[in-house]
């Protein structure tokens, strides 16, 4: 399940990171406006994009249930509800300058900041459909489909960032403008080649795609109160981030927030693989619910906790030793960057498997239903704990961006104890996320 998602799941991670890549070239200034404005750009469409992540949890445990035909409907009302991210963004447009002009970076990271985000706004819509129809078929246990419709966007994204960026292939030269263009083109381009697969001859034939499209009252209502928790702790939980790198670590200059950004995307990159077996553990353990059997989905978990937290430990000994020249290669020559960057890896090193613990038990609760709790334990430990914490160490204790990133290291330790103690306790084994009834045949099914 895992491995498909791996890269289905990069494809937004990868089209940001290859574009820091090129945008490095261009300067400082530049980088650090991509950095930040990419990371609202997610921010602000977390809550729509959370609730429509469940349909994960419903399609996989209808399946577990034996009720295919419930998978397509609930598919077909994360898709109702993705529409809406197209009014999300004529609310948010008129609001991009003010965002960042609270931010007082330097004049010139602001403009950038908002012109880009601007561009990226109009991927919303797109990157709600596929977050929606990937959620489906992760459901259903076909994750390779998802996977080839990413794999096809990113390269897509790779060449005309290039054209768009440095105005190459008889394209004009945008700059950081050209790396959002490109960005929301090949969302298109993925999001028309997962239709076209969704609505396949195949696809319809076990499922029903294309006859169970009828708008559902019950059923949006059922997506709506378990995915609306699940959206507001992703907003919250990216929002929190936001606030640290822009209002926090921005007010320390471009090459603070330079070094926190290259820093922070190598870290998103690098827990990609951990964030698809979140994706994974949530329709495993749905479909186990769905048929019963709540041991083997604490079962699976733990075997995904083990396999990430291996993961990320080895991932945290490349950024301890090889962190530094990575950069240099990769990024920038610019002595104080590399030094700073290099001491934030060295800090993402020590909690990389607390990380993995955060992100598996997450996928885990969400698959089971247990969205609610997840909400209010994340806004309490990072809204009353984190920032504040970040605030002492950066601002009052002069530690500045190192200051700020030992506050986010103690967080995540924190988080994992908090959330490995709830999945443990089976609390989650008592919530039903259907109106009807689980039926008693699917319930003794081996």
């Amino acid at each position: 399940m895992s491995w498909p998602i791996v890269l289905g799941s990069l494809s937004f991670t990868v089209m940001e990171f290859t574009d820091k890549l090129m945008v490095a070239r261009l300067g400082t200034a530049p980088l650090a406006a991509l950095g930040s404005a990419g990371l609202w750009a997610y921010t602000l469409c977390t809550v729509i994009l959370g609730i429509i992540g469940c349909v994960s949890t419903f399609t996989s445990q209808s399946l577990g249930r034996g009720n295919k035909e419930l998978c397509a409907s609930y598919a077909w009302q994360g898709l109702y509800l993705a529409s809406a991210a197209g009014l999300l963004t004529l609310a948010i447009w008129p609001l991009c300058g003010p965002l960042f002009s609270l931010m007082h970076h330097e004049p010139e990271v602001t403009r950038l900041e908002t012109d880009y985000l601007r561009i990226r706004l109009l991927g919303y819509l797109p990157m709600a459909w596929i977050t929606a129809l990937a959620a489906f078929f992760q459901g259903v246990k076909r994750p390779q489909l998802p996977m080839y419709t990413a794999v096809a966007g990113v390269l897509a994204n790779i060449v005309l960032a290039y054209a768009f960026i440095f105005g190459k292939l008889g394209c004009p030269r945008w700059e950081v403008y050209g790396a959002a263009v490109a960005m929301v083109i090949a969302q298109y381009l993925q999001l028309i080649l997962l239709m076209i697969a969704f609505l396949s001859r195949t696809v319809h034939k076990e499922y029903g795609t294309r006859t169970s499209l009828a708008l559902h009252g019950p059923r949006m209502r059922e997506l709506m109160r378990i995915g609306f928790p699940n959206g507001m702790n992703q907003f919250f939980d990216i929002a929190m981030w936001a606030i640290f790198t822009g209002f926090i670590i921005g007010g320390f200059g471009q090459v603070q927030l330079a070094a926190h950004n290259i820093a922070l995307g190598f870290m998103q990159v690098c827990f990609m693989p951990a964030v698809a077996v979140n994706q994974a553990i949530a329709p495993i353990v749905g479909h186990w619910i769905g048929c019963g059997r709540a041991a083997l989905a604490k079962q699976r978990t733990y075997t995904a906790i083990a396999l990430s937290m291996a993961y990320m430990m080895v991932a945290g000994v490349v950024f301890a030793v090889f962190g530094r020249s990575l950069i240099e290669r990769l990024f920038s020559h610019d002595p104080e960057l590399i030094r700073l960057g290099g001491k934030i890896l060295i800090l993402a090193a020590f909690f990389q498997a607390f990380d993995a613990i955060n992100i598996v038990c997450m996928g885990a609760l969400r698959g089971a239903g247990d969205t609610r709790w997840v909400f209010f334990s994340m806004m309490a430990l990072g809204y009353l704990f984190f920032l504040p914490l970040s605030i002492l160490f950066a601002i009052v204790l002069d530690g500045q961006v190192i200051g700020a990133w030992i506050a986010a290291t103690l967080f995540l330790m924190a988080l994992s104890l908090l959330l490995f103690r709830r999945f443990q306790s089976g609390r989650w084994n008592r919530i039903n996320i259907f109106s009807h009834p689980l039926p008693a045949a699917c319930a003794t099914d081996p």
